[in-house]
């Protein structure tokens, strides 16, 4: 599934009340471009007023992957771009990709700017998990989550996440045996992928107040995945108490 412009309907509220801040991280399981695509939006809707990717160089937007180097150099760069004027757009857009690179010298001087960045600065972070940051650095930023979800979730599935976020507790725990006990027979591999994907399609309407939820339940996706682990334990510490 594309992932939804809710946020040009967030961001266009923000720019409306004056409330945008000096920094996001824009984050999400998925190797896709998607988080990255959604950065350079931000920056051409800035610009020139568009919630799509530009088809010609911005002006105001200066973009680099931490992946390739760590970014040390880049971010030092950056300070002399963000304390320009805009040429534009009411804001200069500095955008890191794969922001879960940042070596500490680089996210040391990510965070000399964000502490008093200039008026018109705007730092965007891409990444799969904030928690790779030092605190100070996290602690700078409002975190978005971002979707970037299976092409091959069905409507039955988001569905059924509308279902479980209605149960109360002792509910969403039976409800979770059962699906754990489904993905075991013949057939079922992809029900808990499905589950943990149109749970992440339901909460990502709302990614500001859903934080902390779609951050927990992204780490213990990532856990499953990576690890041994009981999954319905991982599912259960994630979700119970929402």
């Amino acid at each position: 599934m594309a992932q939804p412009d809710y946020l040009k309907k967030i961001f266009s509220d923000l720019i409306t009340d004056q409330r945008v801040s000096h920094g996001y991280i824009f984050f999400g399981h998925g190797v896709s471009p998607v988080k990255s695509e959604s950065a350079r939006k931000l920056a051409n809707f800035l610009e020139n007023g568009k919630w799509e990717l530009s088809g010609k160089i911005l002006l105001d937007c200066m973009s680099i992957d931490a992946g390739l180097d760590g970014g040390i150099d880049l971010v030092r760069a950056a300070s002399d771009f963000l304390w320009q004027k805009p040429v534009i757009s009411s804001r200069r857009t500095f955008i890191i990709d794969n922001a879960d690179a940042l070596t500490l010298p680089a996210q040391n001087a990510i965070l000399k700017i964000a502490e008093e960045p200039p008026a018109s600065a705007l730092i965007v972070l891409t990444m799969r998990d904030p928690g790779a940051l030092l605190p100070a650095v996290q602690s700078r930023f409002q975190k978005i989550f971002v979707a970037d979800l299976s092409p091959s979730m069905s409507a039955d599935a988001l569905k059924e996440a509308v279902k479980f976020l209605k149960l109360l507790p002792p509910k969403k725990k039976e409800y979770l045996k059962e699906l754990i006990e489904q993905s075991q027979e013949p057939g079922g591999e992809k029900l808990i992928e499905n589950f943990v994907f149109s749970l992440f399609a339901e909460l990502d309407k709302e990614p500001v107040k859903n934080f902390q939820v779609l951050k927990e339940l992204l780490h213990r996706w990532q856990l499953m995945n990576e690890f041994n682990v009981n999954k319905r334990l991982q599912l259960e510490a994630a979700l119970l108490e929402i």
